[in-house]
């Protein structure tokens, strides 16, 4: 992707940082540090309490980290940088 949107580079690093979640927590529970059975309880999709909390999260950190990759693609103007 040569000039990326914000859009489409928050869209990768929400990808990046879902997976990276996902093996962590699995890593974790492999490991025994964390104990995920009861979990499932809130933790069943869009509109449950704890999958909304780290979707939340993970999207503020794409947001935020946006910015950072966008000095990787020097000379994208404003119309493509905020499209």
């Amino acid at each position: 992707m040569k000039h990326p949107t914000d859009k489409q580079i928050e869209g990768m690093l929400v990808a990046i940082i879902s997976d990276g979640f996902n093996r962590s927590l699995d890593a974790l529970r492999a490991a025994g540090a964390i104990d995920t059975a009861k979990l499932p309880e809130h933790y069943k999709g869009v509109g449950s309490k704890y999958y909304d909390l780290v979707t939340e999260q993970i999207e503020l950190t794409a947001k935020y980290g946006t910015s950072g990759i966008r000095h990787l693609f020097p000379g994208d103007d404003e119309t493509i940088k905020n499209a």
